[in-house]
């Protein structure tokens, strides 16, 4: 039954109410318009769970804007201003005592660490995306602020918990779960992770956004603005530079706070990698019955070892754990190899890629299957983006360092050209040459045998030059990064490059038995539907092609004559100069044949041959010259004349 409109409010009739809890409706519940509707918000469970899902959805079409105080806005503003301040100053003096750039750089990045730390809040957010941004700051810097990424903040007190749980599902703690540990096993500054149990017997992971942190990031974000603002005009960075991480930034902070949309992302990155059961990569179950855009509840993953617990054991050449990984059937090649042909898979056939792949964010379980986890930064790629990527790889296999480079300029485009492109395309050729060279020398280190320095480097350059880059080029280069460098540390021979020859054959296999079985599908069966509308479309295809052939030929402004005309027109000059230049050649082999012909002595001067010659000499050399004057008048005229001919108008 279709919905009915009421005072511009979408609602159902009494007795038609969907099953599907999932369903979508727009509820007034003081409205006059229908009372068995406003009543129903007490009656059955499966019509509360429909007035619930018509709640979130007006939760997800009102304003995302959110208000802060503009005092508090200053007063942060202050804060922020006084502790970089104070970190310029440290770092000035380590300038004035003549220190290095690289001396200066290890100096001064924990102290960069702690000031993000001490600032707190989107802060500490920033702080951990410039830990993945080379393009941004040294390597020293982000290395340091990699800390950051471990668990920070404070728990969320235990009645916040209870009331973004009960806004979702309507109940309390202890009536949601059989079994809930107020104790969280993983703190982070957006959120916190507890484990519990629900009423049907599944373990667990609820994970809860911390209260009032939209209006702290948007006050931090307000003040952060400003302090850039402030930095450009005083030339400290390049005027304009900061325009694309600011934006980036707030539309990366804000993806974040929105659990629901995370949830969805892990939902689509498990259900497409499940179709490739060879890669034994999935991610946790969501279930949306208990999430919204402030919980979410997802399977708990038990009995699972620590991504980074593996590369500390293969680095350490730690013999007990490795036996210990032995005995559940995990190998760490493997490991590397499913991680890289995973990347690829994502990359090229799913809708979405994990953004953040490191490894505290891999889980291993027994029989090498990979689960991953926290999916609150994922990148999207465009088909356009697709296909660069694809041929990107392509010349990474085939050694073609300046195709690569093409494509990797191609992905970051719209670019300024202003912003020296030249000289960077010049100096990223030239860099991963160099890096190209490591990957093929077989006594390379093994993050050599990666593209780990080819991508730093890129960084670099990036820096370097101040190209602003999108959000989705460095989500992919970071993924690229991290998932290269996960694998090279598992497997340090691992070569990616034979590893995407290996995909894109699997990638051709199955597309030929998918050719293969439509072909047999279809001799047996017949053509499916809709191949029928395929030819529908080719037959209109076709029809619009006619059309335009028609209005193209039949246009006043074109005739088809006069271009049959041109063209038999230049054909006829062609030939007729063809015979001149040919009778002109002959002409003036006879005016030089004439002075052999009749005089036997061949070294007299030319006076002396004039003064001797007869009047039949002289009859046949003025034919001989007229015949050659004649025919260079003729090209000339009929060299003209074709010019002048494919100058003329059709009509």
């Amino acid at each position: 039954m279709e919905p009915r409109r009421s005072d511009e409010i979408l609602v159902w009739p009494e007795d038609s109410f969907p099953n599907d809890s999932t369903s979508v409706s727009l509820v007034d519940r003081n409205s006059s318009a229908d009372p068995a509707l406003r009543n129903s918000f007490n009656g059955p469970p499966h019509r509360l769970g429909f007035a619930r899902s018509g709640r979130t959805l007006h939760a997800a079409l009102r304003s995302s804007e959110v208000k802060v105080n503009q005092v508090w806005v200053l007063i942060r503003l202050v804060r922020i201003a006084l502790y970089f301040a104070y970190f310029y100053l440290g770092t000035l003096r380590h300038r004035l005592e003549g220190r290095t750039q690289d001396e200066r750089d290890v100096l001064n990045a924990p102290r960069f660490r702690r000031l993000m730390e001490e600032l707190g809040g989107v802060f500490i957010k920033i702080g951990q995306q410039l830990s993945q941004r080379p393009d941004v700051l040294p390597l020293a810097y982000c290395d340091e602020l990699r800390d950051l990424l471990k668990d920070v903040g404070e728990r969320i007190p235990l009645p916040a918990v209870e009331a973004a749980i009960k806004r979702r599902t309507g109940k309390t703690i202890t009536e949601t779960f059989s079994y809930f540990n107020p104790d969280p096993i993983g703190s982070a500054s957006v959120s916190c992770v507890y484990e519990a149990t629900l009423y049907t017997g599944e373990d667990v992971a609820v994970k809860v956004r911390r209260p009032g942190i939209e209006k702290a990031f948007t006050a931090d974000l307000k003040a952060l603005k400003w302090v850039l603002h402030l930095v450009e005009f005083l030339t400290i960075w390049r005027p304009g530079m900061t325009g694309n991480l600011r934006v980036e930034l707030e539309r990366l902070l804000f993806e974040e706070l929105d659990f629901l949309l995370e949830a969805r992302y892990q939902e689509i990155f498990r259900r497409y990698l499940k179709r490739n059961k060879k890669l034994k990569v999935t991610a946790p179950k969501v279930y949306y019955d208990y999430s919204s855009s402030e919980v979410i509840v997802s399977e708990l993953i038990k009995n699972n070892y620590k991504m980074t617990d593996i590369i500390k054991a293969v680095e350490e050449n730690d013999e007990e754990y490795l036996a210990l990984l032995t005995r559940n059937r995990i190998c760490p090649k493997k490991l590397a190899k499913q991680l890289v042909r995973s990347r690829y898979y994502t990359f090229h056939q799913c809708p979405l890629f994990h953004g953040d792949p490191h490894p505290a964010n891999i889980l291993v379980l027994p029989d090498n299957h990979i689960v991953m986890i926290d999916f609150g930064a994922c990148g999207v790629f465009s088909e356009r983006d697709r296909n660069q990527m694809w041929h990107l790889n392509r010349y990474y296999a085939s050694e073609n360092v300046a195709g690569m480079v093409n494509m990797v300029i191609g992905i970051m485009e719209p670019v300024d050209p202003v912003r020296g492109l030249y000289q960077f395309r010049k100096d990223l050729t030239d860099a991963w040459w160099k890096g190209f060279y490591g990957i093929k020398s077989k006594h390379a280190e093994g993050w050599e045998r990666s593209s780990v320095f080819l991508w730093l480097t890129y960084f670099q350059l990036v820096r370097k030059h101040q190209i602003p880059i999108g959000r989705n080029v460095v989500r992919m280069v970071r993924a690229t990064l991290l998932y290269d460098t996960v694998a090279a540390r598992l497997y340090p021979k691992i070569n990616v490059f034979r590893e995407f020859e290996k995909y894109r054959d699997e990638v051709a296999r199955q597309t030929r038995r998918r050719i293969e079985a439509c072909a047999i599908r279809q001799l047996i069966r017949g053509p499916d539907d809709s191949n029928f509308m395929k030819f529908q479309q080719i037959s209109e295809v076709s029809n619009d092609i006619l059309y335009r052939v028609q209005r193209y030929l039949s246009d006043p402004n074109f005739s088809f004559a006069a271009v049959a005309g041109k063209v038999y027109s230049a054909i006829r000059s062609f030939v007729r100069l063809f015979l001149l230049v040919g009778g002109l050649l002959i002409a003036g082999a006879v005016m030089v044949g004439t002075f052999i012909l009749f005089r036997n002595s061949y070294w007299q001067t030319l006076m002396t041959r004039m003064s001797s010659i007869t009047s039949g000499e002289w009859f046949v050399t003025a034919v001989a010259v007229f015949w050659f004057l004649s025919a260079l008048v003729m090209v000339g005229a009929y060299g003209r004349r074709v010019y002048l001919r494919f100058g003329d108008l059709d009509d």
